[in-house]
């Protein structure tokens, strides 16, 4: 099958690599570009819901890869609510 060739499926993962890197790299002038003032306990906070709102869509389709359509949509649903009002929460304190 397509999704699970030995080309592709290493693909994905090199290129989700490097978003993750284009992310993380351009995170201190996105903050400059913005003019946020932004100390280490802020990046640490930052970098935690990020960490977690990652986490959130990898456990979504895991479940959902694993054919567990209950599961996937409380999984998200839950985790999805949660990261919204951790990341206002955020907002507020950033900004």
């Amino acid at each position: 099958m397509f999704p699970y060739s030995t080309i592709v499926r290493p693909l994905f993962w090199v290129v989700m690599g490097l978003i993750y890197a284009l992310i993380i790299a351009g995170a201190r002038v996105w903050a400059q570009d913005l003019g946020l003032q932004m100390n280490w306990w802020k990046w640490l906070l930052a970098a935690v819901w990020y960490g977690l709102l990652s986490y959130t869509f990898a456990g979504t389709f895991t479940l959902l890869g694993e054919k567990e359509p209950a599961a996937w949509h409380r999984f998200l649903g839950f985790h999805l609510i949660i990261m919204i009002i951790l990341g206002i929460g955020l907002w507020y304190l950033v900004f």
